[in-house]
């Protein structure tokens, strides 16, 4: 099953990352299968704590998705990637985080109390940026990039919805835009696809228990 997603899908709508983030780089853009309507009694929050945050969760499980972490793990160790976690500023500039970009308008839509966990150990520590109604955005930082997670409640035609999500990578260094090219095979055919497939498993695993 492919979960790639044309570029297309996340920019032709105006969610409020592109802006706040047009100094980043559009990695990846990636969607689940499912569409939801409105009698589903599905919304971007449900679906985060059901099937992604669990997920997350358990990301060093026996698979071979969970062996590339334990190994990233060390790799980041080894080679000190790690040691500024979440405190060095933007690249380029004095931020240290998306949250200094927002407005009053985003805080006065921001939902911290719904937000989803999705940090896990060591090296995997997102945090939230915002959290509103249709779209959620994560950051992480190191000592070689600066990345973003950001998940949204996307109209795909006919009073449909699905969940996408959208990586935008910000390098601090050369080294970290090899090394993202580097491990783009193992992202693409090992990692997200299962990931994806993990949510799914949390997913439909909730519903049978209904």
């Amino acid at each position: 099953m492919n979960f790639t997603a044309a570029t297309a899908t996340h920019t032709k709508f105006n969610w409020r990352v592109r802006s706040l983030a047009s100094d980043f780089l559009l990695e990846d853009t990636w969607e689940f299968p499912y569409e939801f309507g409105a009698k589903d009694g599905v919304n971007l929050h449900l679906f985060q704590k059901s099937a992604i945050e669990p997920t997350m969760k358990s990301i060093y499980d026996g698979s071979l998705t969970g062996m590339l972490f334990r190994m990233r793990k060390l790799f980041g160790s080894l080679f000190r990637i790690d040691n500024n976690m979440n405190s060095l500023p933007i690249p380029g500039c004095g931020d240290k985080s998306l949250r200094d970009r927002l407005q009053e308008s985003d805080f006065e839509k921001d939902t911290p109390e719904r937000a989803m966990d999705i940090s896990t150990r060591d090296f995997m520590d997102f945090r939230p940026v915002y959290t509103f109604e249709n779209e959620t955005l994560h950051e992480l930082s190191n000592s070689t990039e600066h990345t973003l997670m950001h998940y949204a409640w996307s109209p795909s035609g006919e009073g449909k919805w699905k969940v996408r999500l959208a990586v935008y990578i910000k390098h601090r260094t050369a080294f970290s835009a090899f090394y993202m090219r580097c491990i783009r095979p193992f992202r693409h055919f090992i990692v997200y696809p299962h990931i994806f497939r993990k949510c799914m498993e949390h997913w439909e695993a909730r519903n049978v228990s209904r």
